[in-house]
């Protein structure tokens, strides 16, 4: 099942979703319209406006500012692929050249922080304390987070706990600030939203986790997106991780050479035997599973419905994803 089919409950708010997002960052500026007009092909898997439309259905109590939030907080998530791809020198983005490719690093970071302001405006508008807070609050953490990871590059000392706590910060963070806006406009009570929040903190966890699988494993033409990205930047993630600490201690300096090796995709085929060799994408894919899983539990009171099942097949659809 592709994600089209699993979204399809909500299929007209989607089509809402696209119409105005687009129109939200419309500019009387011919040249602002032209970066416009390119960031609307990086349509992706809108994982989060779609959560949180989801969250406001799942709980029968969807209202106009859920639409609002959505168109938010995918402004925040577009901004912050905008600025990744200058951090990771990436040259494609969901099938088309980046942004930075395209336009170079200045308007690139400019264009970013239009993304952020406008999203902003679009907050204050709504007048709300609890929005306003939360967002800003999750901007600054997934800032952090990216700080971290960048603060931690070719530190082959980085354990799995450092890799959960940034991933948290920089991909969860928003997942779980999507889930907690849906719920709490939709008047759930305290425990409810506490409920979504966690969800979403472990779907976004088990999303980046994959992902980071993909970077390794993942076929560049099928992902959409620039690969490999993580080795070129002294990046360890999850299976990277698993392997270091599989091997023993004679064999690391080996391995932490092929991993830092100036040239990553002369190393990737040794790497990528190395992984293999000691189950560390298998073991990824696991943590993610039962990160999912656990996601799903803490949402089972939930009364079943379409938009249930809907919610439920978006997050098993993180795991099997292939872009």
């Amino acid at each position: 099942m592709d994600s089209s089919q699993i979204l399809a409950p909500i299929e007209d708010l989607l089509e809402q979703f696209e119409e105005r997002f687009y129109k939200e960052l419309a500019s009387e500026h011919v040249e602002v319209s032209k970066l416009v007009s390119h960031v609307s092909k990086f349509k992706g898997k809108r994982l989060r406006p779609s959560m949180l439309l989801l969250t406001g259905k799942c709980l029968d109590n969807y209202r106009p500012q859920h639409m609002d939030l959505a168109i938010v907080v995918e402004m925040i998530h577009t901004a912050t692929l905008v600025h990744d791809d200058i951090i990771d020198e990436a040259t494609v983005r969901r099938y088309v050249p980046s942004m930075n490719s395209e336009w170079g690093r200045e308007m690139s970071i400019l264009f970013g922080d239009y993304l952020f302001s406008r999203s902003f405006t679009i907050l204050a508008e709504l007048d709300s304390q609890l929005a306003t807070m939360l967002m800003s609050q999750t901007v600054n953490v997934l800032c952090e987070g990216e700080m971290i990871q960048l603060h931690k590059r070719y530190n082959m000392n980085t354990s799995e706990a450092d890799y959960m706590k940034i991933i948290e910060k920089k991909t969860a963070s928003l997942c779980a600030a999507s889930s907690k806006l849906g719920a709490h406009f939709a008047g759930a009570n305290k425990a409810a939203t506490e409920a979504f929040t966690s969800f979403g903190l472990k779907l976004g966890c088990a999303f980046q986790i994959i992902d980071d699988c993909l970077d390794l494993i993942g076929a560049e033409d099928e992902v959409g997106k620039t690969l490999n990205t993580d080795m070129k930047k002294g990046k360890l993630t999850l299976p990277l991780i698993k392997l270091v600490n599989s091997l023993p201690q004679n064999r690391k300096d080996d391995a932490y050479e092929l991993i830092n090796h100036e040239r990553p995709e002369e190393a990737k085929a040794a790497v990528m035997e190395l992984l293999t060799e000691h189950d560390a994408i298998e073991y990824s894919y696991n943590v993610a599973q039962n990160l999912v899983e656990e996601a799903l539990n803490d949402i089972s009171f939930v009364p079943d419905s379409v938009y249930k099942s809907s919610i439920v097949s978006l997050a098993n659809y993180v795991i099997a994803r292939k872009k």
